[in-house]
Parts: structure tokens; sequence; C-alpha cells
């Protein structure tokens, strides 16, 4: 193994603050790339073509949100296999767990893709999409959903690499496919008059250029990990726990973003300004929430690796440090919610519309205060997920989901939107006295000893 060559990172050994810190930080800025983009297509979308692109692409962006994320927590979960065999220093399971990720990471990728390409029509219809706009959400769907695959491919490269430690490489990737992004969409929705569907076109075709660029850097090295016939050894055992682990993982995120289908739903209901407002708000909470997926990802390795090299002693600490890091960010998020948020909204809508730009700043001086519980909870969920431990996750998931779908189908229709801002909040405050509950009775299973 040439460790020298492949920027690994193995984190049972040293501080814990410090392993976070230095896996996290790319992680971070990886994710902050990635809501820049989300951003800056709203904004160009806005700016472009108007309120009504806006609007299109703001009516589907949950539903995208759920596909995405049950697709990157496959990948995640899959990935634990690989952590636990570097945890171990056993290169012949890092490779059974590599190939066993190509092969599960394939077929997940085609079934996803065809399951909501031949179902698209009737979930627009479900999800209340005004006819005025459902045309372009549906064009801008269909373009989406095709370039699934090359998610999947990009992502599984992440996930990869992060199991072994590296986060480096996959910010480097995300940044050039996030600049190449920028440069289509100007390019699709500019001159060549695409529309929204030039948007779509723009975020698949960096996707699929920077998934190339990844798999020539992982075959060039990462050539210890080159994989022959063998190294596919069916073990029904060994295959369904991997499956069960990324399907773990990927229903943890899907039951979450479920729950903002459902109550996206009851937003399109109420009209094209509400739907605009709630694409301002949820492209900015989306970047206040990046510490989240960032120290997520981290603490889900750490403890992997750790677990993996039988010193649960140090999780404690890691899943300490990775709060504690979260809430650090959480006083700079207040900052900038009582100083920049309104003229931040305006900027990324392109709009001026009192109503949008009130309903959005809502929102958000709901939603912001109020995450210290949604902290813990993603982290506490993370460490458990690292252990091979997927029930108490999706236990709370499911809470979240049961919650919002609440919201959406009894509370929003009378109260508006005002509910919506509430409904998410409220979901974190009840799955983060749960997930304590169930982590106290789990406590040595988790931490060991102490």
């Amino acid at each position: 193994m040439r460790k020298e060559e492949s920027r690994v990172l193995n984190m049972s050994n040293g501080h814990p603050m410090s392993l976070l810190i230095r896996f996290a930080l790319p992680l971070f800025l990886a994710n902050v790339l990635q809501q820049f983009y989300n951003a800056a297509d709203t904004a160009l979308a806005g700016h472009i073509i108007g309120e009504t692109a806006l609007s299109e692409i703001g009516a589907t962006s949950a539903l995208y949100g759920l596909i995405i994320n049950f697709a990157f927590g496959l990948n995640n979960g899959f990935a634990l296999s690989l952590s636990r065999s570097f945890g171990s220093n056993d290169e012949k399971e890092m490779k059974k767990a590599l190939s066993w990720m190509i092969v599960l990471s394939s077929v997940f990728a085609v079934l996803i893709t065809v399951f909501f390409l031949l179902l698209r029509s009737p979930i627009l219809s479900l999800m209340q999409v005004p006819l005025s706009i459902r045309e372009g959400s549906l064009s801008y769907l269909t373009v989406i959903l095709s370039g699934i695959p090359f998610t999947m491919a990009y992502n599984f490269e992440s996930s990869m690499l992060q199991a072994l430690g590296n986060s480096f490489t996959p910010l480097l990737l995300l940044f050039f496919s996030t600049i190449l992004n920028i440069f289509l969409d100007i390019a699709f929705m500019g001159p060549l008059n695409l529309g929204v569907k030039g948007a779509a076109l723009a975020t698949v075709l960096a996707q699929a250029i920077a998934s190339f660029i990844g798999l020539f850097y992982i075959l060039r090295y990462y050539k210890w990990l080159k994989l022959r016939k063998k190294d596919f050894v069916v073990e029904k055992g060994y295959v369904r726990r991997m499956t069960v682990q990324g399907l773990g993982m990927a229903f943890m995120s899907a039951l979450y973003n479920l729950g903002s289908v459902i109550l996206q739903s009851s937003i399109n209901a109420l009209g094209e300004i509400y739907i605009a407002a709630q694409v301002a708000s949820r492209r900015i909470a989306e970047f206040i929430f990046t510490p989240g997926v960032a120290l997520g990802s981290a603490i889900a390795t750490f403890t992997s690796q750790n677990y993996g090299s039988g010193k649960k002693e140090r999780i404690k600490s890691g899943v300490a440090s990775a709060i504690a890091l979260y809430l650090i960010w959480w006083v700079f998020a207040l900052v900038f919610l009582f100083t920049l948020v309104r003229p931040t909204i305006a900027l990324i809508t392109g709009s001026n519309n009192v109503d949008v730009i009130n309903n959005a700043s809502l929102y958000l001086h709901v939603s912001i205060p109020l995450i210290p519980p949604m902290a813990v909870l993603v982290i506490l969920r993370n460490a458990h997920q690292g252990i091979g431990r997927p029930l108490l996750p999706l236990i709370t998931s499911a809470l979240e989901l049961i919650t919002k779908a609440i919201f959406a189908v009894f509370i929003v229709p009378s109260f508006g939107y005002k509910a919506v801002c509430i409904a998410e909040p409220a979901s974190w405050i009840i799955c983060f006295s749960v997930m304590l509950i169930g982590t106290f009775f789990m406590r040595k299973e988790l931490f060991g000893k102490n």
C-alpha cells in the first residue's frame, strides 16, 4: 500500500479534534462549493430567465434532493465496510469491499434512474406543481434524472476516497465541476436559450466530466487497490450486510428528504410566491447546514475506523469534538442571520418582490436559532451508522418524516407558510430527544467502557 501517493488518513491514531478538522475541512469546503453552485444556479435562472424559472426549478428541488441524498447515502453506507477494513489494515478485505461497492452502486444507479424517469409525471401531479409551471418543471426534471448514473459515479468515487481518509481530492473534483457548471449555465440559459432545461443539462455534463476525471485519478494513484476477478467473491452474508448498511444510510437520508417532498407539495399548493420564497430560503439554509454534512461524514469515518481497530474509547471524544465544531459555526450563522440575510435573499432570487423576501427571511429566522439540537442529532446519527447500527438513525429519520407529513397535511393548509417554517425545527427537537435516549442505552456499545 503506497500511502504517500493516496493521501490516506488513518483516524485511529492522533487527537480526535485535529483529525476531524483535517478530514472535515475539505468536505466542508466541498459542500460550500456545492451550495454556492446551487445558489448560483438559482440566481442565474432568476436573473437570466425570470421568477417563473425560479419556481419551475424550486417546485422539484425537494424531489431531486430526495433522489440524490438517497443515492449518496447508499454509497456512503457501502463505503463503511471499506473504511472498517482500512482501519484494521486488511488489504484483502478492502479489495472485497471495493469490488462490491462497484457492483451494488452500479445496480442501484440503474434502478433509481429507471424508476424515477418512469414515474416523473405522476409524481409532479402528487406534488401539486401548479399547471402554469408544470411543463418547465417536467423538462428540468427529465434531464436531471437522466444524469443520475453520472451523479452516482461521482459520489461513489468521493465515498471511496473519503473511506480511505482522502477528503481533499473530492474537493478538487467538486471545485472543477462547480466552475464548469456555472459557465455551462450561463451558456445554456443565455446565448443558447435552453431555459431551465439548460440548467439541468449543465449540471449533468459537469458531473459526467468530473466523474471521468475522478476515475482516471483513482486508476492512476490507487494501483494498490487494483481489483481482479478473485476479489468479486460472492459471500451472501457479506453482500447482504453491505446492502443493508448502504440502504440504512440511504433510507436515513431519504426519509428526511421524503418529508421535505411532502412538505414541498403543501408549499406548491400555496402558489408561486411561496415556491420562490422556499427555494431561496432553502438555498441559504443548506449553506448554513453544510457543517452537518461534512462533520457527519467525518464522524462516520472516524467512528468506523476506530471501531474497526478496536478503539471504541476514542469515539466519545470524536463525537464531542464534532458537536463542538458545529456549535462554533452556529455562532457565525447567527451573526449572518441578523445582518445579511435579506440582501442575500434578493441576490439569490433576482427578485425585489417583498412577499418573497419576507417569507424567505421568516423561514431562516425560525430555523437557524434552533440548529443546536439538529447538530447533536446529525453527529450521533452518523456515529451509530459508523459502528454498523442503523436502527436508531432510521427511527429518528422516520419520526422526521411523520412530523413533516403531519404539518403538510393538517397544519400548513390552515396556517400557511408560517407552519412550513416551524415544521423542520419541530422535527429536530423531537428526534434529538429520541436520539439522546437511545444513545444513553447504547453508550457502552458505542463508546466502550467509558
